[in-house]
């Protein structure tokens, strides 16, 4: 039980920084969300969509005198995603998640697209604790530890000196990339509360060029509530993201990495066998000055099939 009550603190007490992750922190991959009914299959569709605000400013000399002059990107980052889980004996499940992506990228001299499909990730989750969905407890906790690998299915294509056109635009990464999580539920009667916690390790890909390594935790209070056949699950919480500077041939790059802090709202509804939802997240931190990257509101919507 110490081991619970630790991951709990852990995933409200980490470290957050006013800066907003620097291109590439993303709300959707491995976040997991709510999952009630652990023993079943499932089958889905997420559509998550997340923008941001790029700024630089410069300084240029003009007839003597300092110029200031700003340029504002907005990149918008939009997945469909195919997920599903399978569970092959009591306390295992296994996940995928197969994504199409279509990112832009909009500036003042125009803007360029990429679509495909992205990165395809595998993960196994095993419950260290599971006292199930029973009616018959009113006290109900769940921990499940896990991990996988996301592997290169997504295009991705650089130039021999690291650079590259809007390298974090492109549907893929080039690399495998290994994840660790755990995901940690606890529900009394009608309230409870989800917590998250994931790492990232970002391999090299061909050319050398490697991501930053990324965190993600995420806390989220929820109520179930049960009117005639149709099951509501609020939530609430927050969802903080780290991501660590991109390196080229052990070189750091410009997409320095940084700190994300947002806020979730969610609502998911359960009819039969089948759940529709949505969870807005709003960002609560923001930088400002040079090259400063500000996250705006994403969204994501599921429509999921339990069998």
């Amino acid at each position: 039980m110490k081991k619970t009550i630790l991951l709990i603190l852990t995933l409200l007490t980490i470290s957050m920084n006013s800066h907003a992750c620097d291109k590439g922190c993303t709300m959707g991959g491995n976040y997991f969300g709510i999952l009630p009914q652990f023993h079943k299959h499932f089958i889905g569709l997420r559509h998550t969509t997340r923008s941001y605000t790029i700024t630089s400013t410069h300084t240029h000399m003009h007839e003597g005198r300092p110029m200031t002059h700003t340029d504002m990107v907005d990149e918008t980052y939009t997945t469909t995603e195919l997920w599903g889980r399978f569970v092959p004996m009591r306390n295992v499940q296994i996940f995928t998640f197969a994504p199409y992506a279509i990112n832009e990228q909009m500036t003042s001299r125009g803007s360029t697209k990429f679509t495909g499909l992205g990165d395809v990730t595998l993960l196994a989750n095993y419950s260290l604790i599971n006292t199930g969905d029973s009616v018959n407890h009113s006290f109900k906790h769940t921990l499940q530890v896990g991990g996988g690998v996301k592997l290169a299915t997504g295009k991705h294509t650089m130039h021999q000196d690291g650079s590259a056109d809007n390298i974090n635009l492109q549907p893929g990464t080039g690399s495998t990339d290994y994840i660790a999580n755990a995901i940690y539920t606890v529900r009394y009667s009608k309230v409870g509360l989800s917590n998250e916690l994931a790492y990232r390790l970002n391999g090299r890909n061909q050319h050398d060029y490697k991501f930053g390594d990324r965190i993600t935790a995420s806390a989220n209070a929820f109520y179930w509530q049960q009117v005639d056949k149709i099951s509501f699950l609020p939530s609430a919480g927050l969802y903080y993201e780290h991501a660590k500077g991109d390196e080229f041939a052990n070189t750091h790059k410009t997409q320095k990495g940084g700190d994300g802090y947002y806020s979730n709202l969610g609502l998911n509804m359960y009819i039969s066998n089948i759940a529709l939802g949505g969870t807005l997240q709003m960002p609560i931190s923001s930088t400002d000055g040079h090259h400063a990257t500000k996250g705006n509101s994403r969204t994501m919507l599921n429509l999921t099939y339990m069998f």
